[in-house]
């Protein structure tokens, strides 16, 4: 095998694709924990916790409320989708918002509270913003997510009754808000009802409405809640009092009322009764806007801009089965909108009571403006320095000490003071002799006399073909000055490596140009 070849086989062994042709192939270590794969998963990471950290500052933004409540968003029979929808074609600007907001001034925008169910969560929600003109729809019916049985059509997003009639009690309206007026239920349907406003403005309406109601909710506006109570304890105690009438007669025993209380309690009641005789509750007089079959169903509290509807199937997705219904449910809005004295025609559909409140944290206050620039510049300040620990990553540079240490430090040390003092080119001879020395030694020839080692050395430059030869670069460094010594230091090493190599066919060591710089050569 010739030196080519040799070489050949050397330079393949060391290479990748050397040792692929021999049959070895990289393991899965080498593929996994490459600079890329590993940049790649970090910057993933970075990613998912950034995104996970700003979700959480913004999940009760994005929660959904469940299905079949009374949102903007449900499809259900108490949901109000399709009112939204039928105002956003009528060219209403229709929102969803999640509480008060800063971004725009609610002034001039009707507000629409609907809540599911009667609580006095209404009541601490609207204590501090007065100055809004809203509409509040009143809760109607007990609903709940209808969850499809075995061979039962019906979809998640509806809505299923709690009980069997699916009503409220009516007495637990009067946690809802202060001043509200007493809400009664027709006790039976009012089909064919007619619908009359209170003002005689001129309205896109058919002549004749027809909306059939089940159970109408309206509001008794010449009744305190203290009778209203009363009444209606005397009615829950007539139904107590059939029950057990009638469990008596199931069973074959004999039915006796219950006894009347003491005479004592009964002067006491009447007493208290008297006293209350004596001082007439005085109640609120509220505008009545809308009334069907003579009932009032959509008032305006006394001295406010609050308005309160009693029948939601007047707006919701109930008063959508028909093109009456829907004009009736655009009529309503509208009315409230003129009557509040509002610029243009722009509802809000408050959700805050469906749980999908609009919250406050130090994430979202870092990510929304004004402080999201703030944070973007810390972030670029973080993946700067992230970059520059990067580039620094290895291990760490060795600090030189101020003094030499063992033979090779001391000989650099000295070259360094002899290169301050401006003393290194007087070492040329020295430094030519120790170049012929170390090529002696390679070359095996240090057995041999220095007559026989010179005639052995000029023979071999003779046959590689050197130039120039070691006398010429001797007799240039000897007399080298400061600034050329380094040229010819150089040029030494050159001819030390030329002459120590074997497949070399000719050597120009005139590439350096050491001709040029001194005319002696």
């Amino acid at each position: 095998m010739n030196t080519t070849s040799r070489h050949r086989e050397q330079f393949l062994s060391k290479s990748l694709s050397g040792r692929q042709s021999a049959g070895r192939t990289p393991g899965l270590s080498s593929v996994l924990f490459r600079p890329l794969t590993l940049i790649s998963l970090i910057l993933i990471g970075i990613f998912s916790f950034g995104a996970l950290v700003v979700l959480s500052g913004f999940a009760k933004d994005l929660r959904k409320a469940p299905p079949g409540q009374a949102t903007p968003r449900s499809v259900s029979a108490v949901g109000y989708q399709a009112l939204t929808e039928y105002l956003g074609d009528l060219n209403y600007d229709v929102l969803e918002t999640r509480g008060e907001r800063g971004y725009y001034d609610r002034g001039n925008r009707l507000v629409v509270y609907t809540p599911s169910r009667p609580s006095s969560r209404l009541k601490r929600k609207l204590k501090d913003m007065d100055d809004e003109v809203r509409l509040i729809v009143l809760p109607k019916w007990s609903v709940g997510q209808m969850i499809p049985q075995k061979d039962e059509e019906g979809r998640r997003d509806w809505a299923r009754k709690t009980s069997v009639e699916g009503l409220f009690f009516a007495g637990s309206y009067d946690i809802l808000l202060d001043d509200i007026p007493i809400v009664r239920r027709e006790t039976a349907p009012s089909v064919n009802a007619q619908v009359v406003f209170s003002t005689q403005e001129t309205r896109s309406l058919p002549e004749k409405l027809a909306p059939n109601f089940e159970d109408l909710q309206y509001f008794d506006l010449n009744v305190a809640w203290t009778d209203y109570r009363d009444e209606l304890s005397k009615i829950k105690d007539a139904e107590i009092e059939a029950r057990r009438k009638k469990r008596a007669e199931d069973a074959g025993r004999e039915y006796k009322p219950k006894t009347e209380k003491k005479s004592e309690t009964e002067d006491e009641t009447d007493v208290s009764d008297a006293k209350a005789e004596d001082e007439p509750i005085v109640l609120p007089k509220h505008d009545v806007l809308i009334k069907i079959n003579g009932r009032a169903v959509l008032i305006r509290l006394e001295n406010s801009q609050t308005y309160i509807l009693s029948e939601p199937d007047l707006i919701n997705t109930t008063a959508f089965q028909n093109q009456s219904g829907a004009h009736l449910a655009g009529a309503v809005i509208n009315e409230v909108i003129l009557q509040g004295d509002l610029d243009w025609q722009a509802v809000d559909f408050d959700v805050s009571l469906h749980g999908i409140e609009a919250n406050r944290n130090i994430i979202k206050l870092m990510v929304t403006p004004p402080f999201l620039a703030a944070t973007l510049c810390l972030l670029a300040a973080g993946g700067l320095v992230a970059w520059q620990g990067f580039n620094r990553f290895g291990d760490p540079t060795r600090i030189r000490s101020d003094y030499a240490q063992g033979p090779v430090s001391l000989a650099e040390t000295a070259a360094e003071f002899m290169e301050i003092a401006g003393r290194a080119h007087g070492t040329g001879e020295a430094y030519a002799q120790l170049m012929r020395r170390q090529v002696i030694g390679i070359l095996g020839f240090g057995a041999r006399s220095s007559d026989h080692t010179d005639t052995l050395l000029d023979a071999r430059e003779k046959r590689l073909n050197i130039q120039p030869k070691f006398a010429e670069l001797e007799r240039a460094i000897t007399a080298a000055t400061p600034q050329s010594y380094p040229q010819y230091a150089n040029a030494l090493t050159t001819w030390r490596d030329a002459i120590t190599q074997t497949d070399l066919n000719q050597v120009d060591l005139n590439k350096t140009d050491i001709g040029q710089e001194d005319p002696s050569l």
